[in-house]
């Protein structure tokens, strides 16, 4: 949409990619085993699949990816990057910002800020915030932010089937080439009792209508700030937090009801039958061009309001040719990958840009983290943004390459039951690979230390310091593939590593970060410094990207 350029700055988004764990669950099959209609969760929450974790993928292993990705796509210099913010709400350590740990195997500048921001579902938002702000103020120049969750929720529970995880990365810089932030943000927040997760326990709580409540009241008051911050505004997409794919669609229902409707009933009131065509179908074309709603809850929501039958026809025509099809397009997002949280609602951008976004195009968010905040904002679709949203992987690419996994393989995952089977063996970089990967420095014993001068010693004691280049995709190379102890580290010396047990060799293996250790691990010996609970695992594919 042209003519609006006055209510963006010149910061925003450079880059942006997204990853997600390669096992999946059809919401059918968790459905039958707990003896509920599938329709429920088909259509009752517009969910099709659970993006499911093995026992050893955990934030570090998804957010890695999602910023290798990033970085790639825009063809960007890690060294370029003088800022690292994750948002997320699964906590790897109560003490230690996983945004080290990522800034250490990207290979970004020593020279940068690194943070940790937990806020609920919005901590990602806020992290996107705090960039566009230091680079505002030239603090920075290029930031990294990475968002990346695994939601959980009690076996059994009504949440269950909204579980999900995802990670999304969006480089932050002046003169983006992808999108810009407008220069105002909707917000607001209170102290709601809607979701939370105790420290230490695994699964959070949700209470239901309530929450729901809080959700859409919090969207509603965050849409209308932004109106107050810059004045009536329209967009072409809009895109919200989903815990699941049927709650970001009632945001956009009941702004069209509660806000849009209402306008246009006042509208009417100042208009005779002869001008109500023109008038009432220029503002509607205007608000609802290329953004997707149910026509048949328009038609009903206006014949409430009164609208007299032939004009409801003609508008339930026009919406059905102008409209029907487009019911939030990138709702395929959470439809397929569940509640990423910190995730969701940057992973729907991405779909947006790489399937539907145009130059110019507004894409409006909502972004809501319980307890509760909520952030909305506009952003400005740039001329250029096709030279870097065209590279893959796409999220599209996410949703078609994938396993499908058991009911069974889901609880044994969830309760750690289930533990990582692989192999080592040797690999050599593939041929297409062109050189990307990740170097990783180690001891004797395989503990991943720093590469920081003078504190470049295992901080477990252990002789050593060994550097290794580990590409992004590999060929498997031998076939005396030997079993180990899965907490056995030593091989990284030797030249090995881990390969899921079915590789045969010469099969196409991409990296993978994997934790070494058990997540509810207590035992002293094992406890980890700095990066000692991840460990490189090369998996096998169909393609490369």
């Amino acid at each position: 949409m042209m003519g609006n350029e006055y209510l963006f700055t010149n910061i925003g988004i450079d880059s942006i990619a997204f990853y997600a764990p390669r096992h999946y669950m059809d919401i059918g099959d968790l459905a039958e085993k707990r003896n509920v209609d599938p329709d429920k969760y088909k259509k009752g929450l517009l969910l099709k699949e659970m993006r499911l974790p093995e026992v050893d993928e955990d934030i570090i292993s998804i957010g890695l990816k999602a910023g290798y990705y990033a970085l790639l796509r825009g063809n960007i210099n890690p060294k370029e990057i003088d800022a690292v913010f994750v948002g997320t709400e699964t906590v790897t350590y109560a003490v230690k910002s996983v945004s080290n740990i990522f800034a250490e195997l990207l290979g970004i500048s020593k020279n940068s800020i690194t943070q940790d921001i937990y806020n609920a579902c919005a901590g990602g938002t806020l992290a996107l915030l705090n960039a566009v702000a230091l680079i505002e103020k030239d603090v920075i120049s290029k930031a990294l932010v990475i968002n990346a969750d695994i939601s959980s929720y009690q076996i059994g529970s009504p949440s269950e089937a909204t579980q999900g995880s995802g990670a999304i990365a969006l480089i932050i810089s002046k003169n983006p080439r992808v999108a810009s932030f407008s220069k105002k943000f909707g917000k607001v927040s209170g102290n709601v009792n809607d979701f939370f997760r105790p420290a230490n326990e695994q699964d959070a709580q949700v209470f239901g209508h309530y929450s729901v409540d809080t959700y859409l009241s919090f969207q509603l008051s965050a849409y209308d700030d932004l109106i107050n911050q810059i004045g009536d505004f329209y967009a072409d997409f809009y895109a919200f937090h989903a815990p699941f794919s049927k709650l970001a669609l009632k945001s956009v229902q009941q702004i069209i009801e509660k806000r849009w409707v209402t306008n246009l009933n006042k509208l009417l009131s100042k208009t005779n039958n002869e001008d109500f065509t023109t008038s009432i179908f220029t503002k509607f074309d205007k608000m609802l061009q290329d953004i997707s709603v149910v026509p048949e809850y328009l038609y009903l929501k206006l014949k409430e309001k009164g609208l007299a039958s032939d004009s409801l026809e003609h508008f339930s025509n026009w919406v059905v040719s102008n409209v029907k099809g487009r019911v939030l397009p990138h709702l395929r997002v959470p439809m397929h990958f569940g509640n990423m949280y910190n995730a969701s609602v940057w992973a729907q951008v991405c779909y947006i840009l790489e399937n539907h976004a145009r130059d110019n195009d507004t894409i409006y968010f909502g972004s809501y983290g319980s307890g509760a905040t909520c952030i909305s904002g506009l952003l400005k679709v740039k001329p250029s943004f096709k030279d870097v949203i065209d590279l893959g992987p796409k999220v599209n690419d996410f949703i078609k390459n994938k396993t499908r996994a058991s009911v069974q393989d889901y609880e044994m995952w969830k309760a750690g039951t289930k533990q990582p089977d692989f192999v080592l063996g040797r690999i050599t970089e593939h041929e297409e690979n062109a050189h990307r990967g990740f170097i990783l420095h180690f001891c004797d014993e395989g503990c991943i230390i720093p590469n920081v001068k003078g504190l470049n010693y295992c901080p477990k004691g252990h002789s050593g310091f060994h550097t290794r280049f580990f590409p992004l995709y590999a060929v498997l190379e031998s076939d005396d593939l030997v079993h180990t102890d899965r907490l056995d580290t030593r091989f990284l010396k030797d030249g090995l590593v881990r390969v899921a047990h079915t590789t045969q060799k010469e099969s196409i293996l991409e990296y993978e970060m994997r934790r070494v250790f058990p997540k509810d691990e207590t035992n002293a010996s094992y406890t980890a410094v700095g990066m000692l609970n991840w460990i490189p695992m090369y998996i096998p594919v169909d393609h490369i990207f």
